[in-house]
């Protein structure tokens, strides 16, 4: 019979997100991680191996959970005949509030840590595989998205999508969650309001290619 296992990987996630969100995220080391969680070096060691993949993993369930959150408000807005591409967008923006509700040291993190500050690109292959499968998954969400909206997908497109659903909730709920203020109805509201008020823009024309395969004009006479 095998030993039950005292410390999951997400209970020791749980402690470093603790440490990284109270403080310094310096502070953080495996050493500190393993005497804050009462487990050994060892097993701490065994489970991360260095600084730069705890953080990773730390990122990386943070960026999963808020993802999944987004996902499931778009699936829930557009599974609706009634909801428009709008209204997909609006739901997916106020994601970000459950999100904080729901994992606040995991919001705090994600808000007001980036990612390049947090780890070195100098990890091992499979967790830079998660990394990248994370940021994939964002960005078909983005694109899906703007789709919805504007039956296109491309960088200015996506670039809109991406200022209603990240940098505007990113800017509100950080500074709630600095000021220790619950992200509420009001918060909610803004949210609402400015993800409205920016896909009212329209859109800069889509950028037209010239097709290699039709000659060039001549302006000689034949």
């Amino acid at each position: 019979m095998s030993r039950q296992r005292l410390h999951t990987l997400d209970d020791l996630l749980d402690v470093a997100e603790q440490i990284v969100t109270s403080g310094d995220p310096s502070g953080l080391t495996l050493r500190s991680l393993a005497a804050a969680a009462g487990a050994s070096n060892g097993t701490i060691y065994h489970a991360f191996g260095s600084k730069d993949v705890l953080l990773a993993r730390l990122w990386i369930r943070s960026s999963a959970r808020l993802g999944d959150l987004m996902a499931e408000a778009m699936g829930e807005s557009t599974g609706s005949t009634e909801t428009s591409g709008v209204d997909a967008v609006v739901a997916v923006a106020l994601a970000p509030v459950e999100f904080v509700r729901r994992f606040p040291a995991s919001a705090r993190l994600f808000f007001a840590q980036r990612r390049d500050q947090l780890f070195s690109d100098d990890l091992p292959p499979e967790v830079e595989a998660e990394v990248v499968a994370v940021q994939q998954k964002f960005v078909e969400l983005l694109v899906t998205l703007a789709r919805g909206v504007w039956e296109r997908g491309d960088r200015a497109a996506v670039e809109a999508i991406a200022v209603c659903v990240v940098d505007v909730p990113g800017g509100i709920l950080r500074r709630c969650l600095l000021e220790g203020r619950e992200a509420d109805e009001t918060t909610a509201a803004r949210l609402e309001a400015a993800a409205r008020g920016i896909l009212s823009v329209p859109l800069e024309p889509r950028p037209v290619k010239a097709s290699p395969t039709t000659p060039p004009v001549s302006r000689s006479n034949p």
